[in-house]
């Protein structure tokens, strides 16, 4: 059998599983519908829905972007776009790893190094964290302080984790494959040389943009579900539950999902408006499943039309 008929089945396989654990997180939500039927709520549902799809869909450049810089290669959006849309749903896997690791596909339809691929997502990985963070700090303002001080142990410790891990490959890969690292080494460092600067800056910058729009959506939804509290207040919360969101990201045993974010929110609102608090963090879980699956089924749909269109071209 072909290895790329075998990658194909072993995607398979792991997408069903993937919808298995969607389905199952779903069930897993505590959500009353008497909740769900109010107005103000299902707008902030529905604005959530459709901006998070679109995200999700567009979110796919940078990576591209850092795949071509890294590569060589002019690889078309939509070669990337289904393959990205698809691994997003693999986070919903045990470990999370699987949502990374899936994007490697585009390395076997495009023949080109997984390397390529692993490095470009390495960097969308440090570039989605860093500007999470300096947006949420931004917003967060004095409060940040704060929550460093009570989840910051956490951070520190997967900071240092990660760098270990890093050093420690970087220092092996050295050692054992000398000739090869050296390679390396010097064919990425083409990848940052002045003619390319700006592509990558490109790629950079967009997650600002993006961290920043999503802001703005946490924000009038936050307004559109808790009413009652102040512009202020509702400038730390939408802070609060992007910081929370790292949190689950890069500490391992501290799930990114309902407990996490919640939490957090609470803490910096002194508990005022918990169960609105609640409530909204629950819609905007609902409204990003419904997102990833959305921008699957639309990656999918893509993928169909370009690949009838070149049949028949």
């Amino acid at each position: 059998m072909k290895p790329k008929k075998v990658i194909k089945i072993i995607g398979n396989i792991i997408m069903a599983a993937a919808l298995a654990f969607v389905i199952k997180k779903l069930l897993d939500m505590d959500i009353k519908l008497s909740d769900l039927r109010d107005g103000r709520v299902m707008l902030s549902m529905g604005i959530c829905f459709v901006f998070q799809t679109v995200i999700i869909i567009f979110s796919c450049y940078p990576w591209l972007v850092f795949t071509r810089v890294l590569s060589g290669r002019s690889i078309p959006f939509s070669a990337a776009m289904p393959v990205y849309t698809r691994s997003n749903l693999y986070k919903y896997l045990p470990g999370n790893v699987f949502q990374y690791v899936g994007r490697n596909k585009l390395a076997a339809d495009m023949d080109i190094s997984h390397v390529d691929v692993a490095c470009a997502t390495v960097m969308d990985i440090f570039f989605c964290v860093l500007w999470t963070a300096v947006i949420s700090a931004l917003f967060l303002g004095g409060r940040i302080a704060e929550l460093f001080h009570r989840y910051g142990r956490g951070l520190i410790i997967a900071a240092i984790v990660g760098a270990a891990v890093i050093a420690a490959a970087a220092v092996l890969c050295r050692l054992k494959f000398r000739e090869r690292f050296i390679s390396c080494i010097s064919r990425y460092s083409k990848a940052f040389e002045k003619e390319k600067r700006p592509m990558l800056l490109r790629g950079a910058f967009y997650y600002f943009l993006q961290n920043a729009v999503s802001a703005a959506m946490y924000f009038v939804c936050l307004t559109l579900i808790i009413p009652q509290a102040g512009a202020k207040e509702l400038v730390v919360l939408t802070g609060a539950f992007m910081f929370a969101w790292i949190i689950g990201f890069v500490t391992p045993g501290a799930p990114g999902g309902i407990g996490i974010r919640e939490g957090v929110m609470i803490f910096v609102c002194g508990g005022s408006c918990s169960d609105r608090i609640v409530l909204f963090v629950l819609v905007m879980r609902l409204a990003s499943v419904f997102a990833d699956i959305a921008a699957f089924i639309i990656g999918r749909v893509y993928a169909k039309a370009v690949s009838k269109l070149r049949v028949e071209n």
